[in-house]
């Protein structure tokens, strides 16, 4: 079933392929179907190639950075060996215990000693610029170093110190000459109490001796860039001038998604960001004891470097299949051409008419088109047995339009009496027989000159009302009939005589013996693309439970068409949920509801079938 409905549906659009030349068909054919699975192989071998890469790029960076962040973790922990010899320093201690009872000249002469006792063992780390010691109310109590740093970024400092984890806070601060430093500050507590705060110690690492011993001359690649950043997001150091330091980074792009790897994924993996409209492959690793993350960015270009020379090559191969394509191609087209050209030569002398014309002697090797001229020479002689045909059918075809012609005459010849009748009644003054052959000769016209089933609601009600008419020639003032139809309804079209065998059922059936006169309301209301036309009399009604249904054939006087018919052609035209509904009791008359969709043109109610 699915292999038919796709053949159906193949079939279907076969016409878009038809307004192509059978050579361009061809070409086409051939080129898509060696063209295509080179194309989707080699697609499909650039995508795993290039996957391949990208994971083996992605483990070897993660493998890279992983060590980075190692030896990074054994360069931080000697200054945090050398910030806590700072710390338990007995003239530390003393010293900022009885810093605010000191003279100055004994805060000098201790800042000398200090200077002895911490000089060699601070100067033997190459990199530090600078050793601040502070008390508790941010005074300077020593201070080692040439380097000016902002107040208000120390204070900032020594806030998140408290805050810290293990009594260590790293960051990055800027020196007043615009020094780039990485800070590491700690909390001074006493000895002999160790909730008692005595101060604070910062030490200053020049970042670019830091990043020239950790990672400068890395390479992960061409283009490639290696940063390290805090939990927040803020670049402590960089090599590279495009990541300026201080500042957060492609926060959005990359941290965002670090630090979703982190906290909630709990581990960190390569992906793919878009920075600065350029992709890279991003890899990162955690420094545990400063709690930063050393970052790695891989430009996605050099990663797929090595696809360009496959893809030329690629280009080529398809260059040369589209050529040798196209040559069979055309090879192919011009042993079909010739006989389909002859093919069509012969059917051009067939449609002028020369049906003796012969098609061309036929191949040695019959095919398709040979199959087909043999088809076309069935088709020349069954057609000139048809022409004999038709001929011999063209006399009684004439002799049957001269009896249609006969029988159009028969029609006038009755309207001309009506009217001759007609004009005999005014004359003689007999005003109710003149309305009535009027209203008759009008009744008739509509049955017997128009053809068409369906007619304008409007000339239905006309219909109607010359019926009325003609009924009260016999019955006189025994029945009223009033019609309200909203006028927008008027040119809704409507199965022609669906109303009188209605009103005329009301007029035969609904008076009575006690002479009151019968009134018969029409009335036609629209709701929801719906016309419902109702038909109540006031007459005596009858008893439904005791009615017996009635053949199909019963027909009511006049119009040849039974209630029962009207039913029938309403369900035939617009299907079961419309027709007639009929309710009545003995004495309260009877209600008849026509319903039909609305429609203003001939092919509407076919949909409703």
């Amino acid at each position: 079933m699915f292999f038919r409905n796709l053949g159906s549906r193949i079939k279907s659009k076969s016409f878009v392929m038809r307004r192509l030349s059978i050579k361009n068909r061809l070409l086409a054919a051939f080129v898509i179907t060696s063209l295509l699975p080179v194309v989707i192989v080699s697609v499909y071998s650039n995508m795993k190639y290039q996957a391949s890469v990208t994971n083996k790029i992605s483990a070897y960076s993660m493998q890279i950075l992983d060590e980075l962040s190692q030896n990074a973790a054994r360069e931080l922990e000697q200054y945090e060996t050398l910030s806590e010899n700072i710390i338990i320093n007995p003239s530390i201690q003393d010293g900022l215990q009885r810093f605010d009872t000191m003279s100055d000249y004994e805060k000098n002469q201790l800042k000398v000693r200090i200077g002895n006792e911490m000089g060699q063992q601070i100067f033997q780390l190459g990199n530090i610029s600078s050793v601040m010691i502070l008390n508790n109310g941010s005074e300077t109590f020593f201070d080692l170093g040439f380097e000016l740093y902002p107040s208000a970024s120390i204070q900032a400092m020594l806030e998140q110190t408290s805050h810290s984890v293990g009594n260590a806070y790293w960051t990055y601060l800027r020196s007043s000459r615009g020094t780039n430093t990485i800070a590491l500050s700690r909390i001074i507590y006493s000895e002999d109490a160790l909730n008692k705060q005595l101060g604070y110690v910062i030490i200053f690492i020049d970042e670019k001796v830091f990043s020239r011993n950790i990672y400068k001359f890395v390479n992960l690649g061409t283009g490639s860039s290696i940063y390290i950043t805090d939990a927040s997001g803020m670049v402590i150091s960089s090599i590279s001038d495009d990541i300026p330091k201080g500042t957060r980074f492609a926060a959005d792009e990359i941290h965002a998604v670090i630090d979703r790897q982190f906290h909630r994924e709990g581990r960190l993996a390569a992906f793919h960001a878009n920075v600065d409209k350029r992709e890279f492959l991003v890899g990162s690793s955690y420094i545990r004891s400063a709690n930063w993350f050393f970052v790695g960015m891989i430009p996605q270009k050099f990663i797929v470097s090595e696809l360009s020379e496959m893809q030329r090559n690629l280009v080529f191969i398809c260059l040369i299949i589209v050529l040798v394509s196209g040559m069979i191609s055309m090879w192919i087209y011009f042993t079909i051409h010739s006989p389909m050209r002859s093919l069509l030569m012969y059917a051009k002398q067939i449609r002028m008419g020369r049906l003796e014309a012969k098609a061309e002697a036929r191949s040695m090797y019959p095919d398709e088109m040979d199959m087909l001229t043999e088809t076309i020479d069935g088709m020349v002689e069954q057609l000139k047995q048809l022409i004999a045909q038709v001929q011999t059918e063209q006399q009684a075809k004439r002799d049957a339009e001269l009896k249609m012609l006969q029988a159009q005459i028969n029609p006038h010849f009755l309207f001309n009496t009506l009217n001759s009748l007609k004009w005999t009644a005014m004359l003689g003054g007999n005003e109710s027989v003149t309305s009535g052959i009027e209203s008759l000769s009008e009744l008739l016209r509509s049955t017997i000159m128009l053809k068409d089933e369906f007619i304008p609601l409007r000339t239905e009600i006309e219909n109607l009302r010359h019926y009325a008419n003609i009924q009260r020639i016999r019955y006189g003032d025994s029945f009223v009939l009033h019609i309200e139809v909203d006028e927008e309804l008027s040119e809704s079209l409507v199965p022609k005589f669906i109303l009188q065998p209605i009103v005329e059922n009301s007029i035969l059936h609904g008076v009575g013996d006690d002479e009151k006169r019968v009134g018969i309301w029409v009335k036609g209301t629209c709701r929801n693309h719906i016309l419902t036309i109702r038909i109540t009399d006031d007459g005596k009604g009858f008893d439904m439970n005791a009615m017996k249904p009635k053949p199909a054939s019963t027909r009511s006087k006049l119009s040849g068409l039974g209630i029962a018919n009207v039913d029938e052609r309403i369900k035939l035209h617009f299907g079961a949920p419309f027709g007639l509904a009929t309710s009545s009791a003995p004495g309260k008359g009877t209600e008849t509801v026509i319903t039909i969709p609305i429609y203003r043109s001939e092919g509407e109610p076919e949909r409703y079938v």
